[in-house]
């Protein structure tokens, strides 16, 4: 903020001091913002994890299925889960600087850190969506298993009216 403020110096006007400024507070605290909302996704999935497991378990022991494709999804999507965890951390703990050239340029310099975190939070976007699919796959090759196959109603047999005369 210090070396903000420092640069801004160059700047005349005040309004735009102040704007730049308030936009530069809101990049911060939107980075905060997105950093809890995307870790507290990834708390959900875990226990969406802790969930299919459990479900594993019950299922391996009641009716003796195989279950282990749903390990080796559910340990996939761990690590997915984990890897989406250490983009946030890495994310929550950048700052983005508005690099302040010249008041004619101020738009276009705002605008490039504006994006910069922009494609950073999109990429822990996609981190976050690859776990949630992992957490998917685990939860599908769980159904699988505990689906029973549909059987098919086998036709009635139709009475036909006899024709009376």
């Amino acid at each position: 903020r210090e070396d903000l403020k420092i640069r801004l110096e160059k700047i005349k006007d005040e309004r735009k001091k102040e704007t730049v400024e308030k936009i530069d507070q809101r990049m911060d605290a939107l980075n905060e913002k997105m950093a809890e909302h995307f870790s507290n996704v990834l708390d959900k999935l875990e226990e969406m994890l802790i969930r299919i497991n459990e479900r594993a378990d019950r299922v391996s022991v009641e009716k003796g299925l195989d279950v282990s494709a749903v390990r080796s999804a559910t340990e996939k999507a761990n690590a997915v889960i984990a890897s989406a965890r250490l983009a946030i951390e890495t994310q929550a703990g950048k700052t983005y600087s508005i690099k302040v050239s010249t008041e004619s340029a101020l738009k276009t310099d705002v605008g490039k850190a504006r994006q910069a975190l922009g494609v950073d939070l999109a990429k822990v976007r996609d981190a976050v969506k690859a776990a949630h699919s992992a957490v998917k796959d685990a939860a599908v090759a769980l159904a699988q298993l505990v689906v029973k196959p549909k059987v098919s109603p086998s036709p009635l047999p139709t009475v036909s009216p006899s024709p009376t005369q």
